[in-house]
């Protein structure tokens, strides 16, 4: 169980990033709307986490963690990878190509080219996939020598908050790169890197 000043630091974080961008003034195209879509998505997940943190109903929270990296990839993805007609096809419903190939056009970009995304898929997507689909790794969480339920360590509810809040970053970066908004994005990074040292 987490304490409540770490609920507390979580809470003003995640409202703290909902102001940088309520009501941000964006440009008027499909592409932005698609892009801003998946960001506003990730940054909603990231809000439900919290609030099931709150409520102690953990199982959610770490099922949320891959659908919020998977809005986060699409966002960046539609945002400087997807011609527009795939852009257009999203929007109709149609989805996009597999996050492999997403991440493999974003690695292709500036500003993706290190790679960090891939090595962030490498690493955790098997477990990810695990606890989105009810895998034995999340079934290990739910059994105890007395029975079954909830068991998880403050540490890995921690480290579900900590992924959960670098997703929801980007992703309000994401935003803020749509919006032009370098200034913002500065005073975000920094605000990031205060939270990250809580």
């Amino acid at each position: 169980m987490l304490t409540d000043n770490q609920l507390n630091g979580a809470n003003a974080y995640g409202e703290w990033l909902r102001l940088a961008v309520h009501e941000k003034s964006l440009p008027a195209n499909n592409r932005v709307r698609a892009a801003g879509s998946c960001f506003g998505i990730a940054q909603d997940h990231h809000h439900a986490i919290i609030v099931l943190l709150n409520a102690r109903l953990y199982a959610s929270c770490f099922a949320l963690l891959r659908v919020a990296f998977e809005a986060y990839v699409r966002g960046e993805w539609l945002a400087l990878c997807a011609t527009d007609t795939q852009v257009q096809k999203f929007l109709e419903g149609c989805e996009p190509p597999n996050i492999d190939k997403l991440l493999d056009a974003l690695a292709r970009k500036d500003a993706f080219k290190e790679g960090r995304l891939s090595l962030i898929k490498s690493r955790n997507w098997k477990t990810l996939c695990g606890y989105t689909h009810t895998g034995g790794i999340h079934v290990q969480r739910w059994n105890t020598p007395d029975g079954i339920e909830a068991n998880y360590s403050t540490a890995e509810l921690l480290e579900v908050l900590r992924f959960a809040e670098i997703i929801v970053t980007l992703s309000v970066l994401g935003v803020l790169s749509l919006a032009d908004d370098a200034e913002t994005s500065e005073k975000l990074l920094e605000r990031f890197k205060v939270r990250m040292e809580a």
